[in-house]
């Protein structure tokens, strides 16, 4: 039997997928990777993560290209969502704020987007997004919000309700009701409509994957 995987190879391996796609995403995985990372980050890019981002900014692109303002993504763990939206020339986003309540979170995010943290139009923050002020948020309101973890929450109706009117916001859910750590998932599409209570409906979709189906809705407050 042959030994595993060492991390030396794993980052020579991606070093030359990024050489061989020019994918900066890649290279920036790579990077990380050579400076030693959590060993989670491999669920944070796994093929159901990244479809479900790659389906996130594929919709955003034609529903919402251009917020006027910073995008906020709530529950960010390792920023991977920023770097997808930051690096698609489809979306100009002015700045993106990747929040996640886990302080270990906050470092390898602006690792993986060191690039864009060097411009300015990415900064990690430690917070729960429950408690957080939009009205009094560095920059001002955003231009959008984005949390895919709807399911994890304990009231959505409420958390929703918190934030100000007319914000926009783009939200996931899913019917995974098998994990633990999901209180308000929803059976359907139509439920998670209901759920949220979006004063404006831009987009509603699902899509279904092995286990489950992930929603998502893009509106407004």
């Amino acid at each position: 039997m042959t030994d595993e995987i060492s991390r030396e190879a794993l980052h020579d391996i991606l070093r030359g997928v990024a050489a061989l796609t020019g994918d900066a995403i890649v290279a920036d995985l790579a990077r990380l990777v050579g400076k030693g990372v959590r060993a989670d980050i491999s669920i944070a890019f796994n093929p159901k993560q990244i479809a479900s981002k790659r389906w996130l900014v594929e919709t955003l692109a034609e529903v919402l290209p251009k917020p006027d303002r910073a995008v906020w993504v709530l529950g960010a763990w390792h920023g991977v969502l920023g770097a997808m939206l930051l690096a698609d020339d489809r979306l100009t986003i002015p700045q993106l704020v990747s929040l996640d309540i886990d302080p270990d979170c906050a470092p390898v995010a602006e690792m993986l987007n060191h690039r864009h943290v060097a411009t300015g139009r990415f900064r990690a923050a430690t917070a729960d997004m429950l408690s957080l002020d939009f009205e009094r948020v560095e920059g001002g309101l955003p231009g959008l919000v984005i949390n895919t973890s709807c399911e994890h929450l304990d009231d959505v109706p409420g958390w929703i309700a918190s934030l100000p009117e007319g914000l926009p916001l783009l939200l996931q859910s899913n019917d995974y009701f098998r994990e633990p750590d999901h209180r308000s998932c929803v059976p359907s599409l139509e439920a998670f409509r209901a759920q949220a209570e979006l004063s404006e409906l831009w987009f509603a979709g699902a899509l279904p994957t092995k286990n489950y189906t992930r929603f998502m809705l893009i509106g407004r407050r």
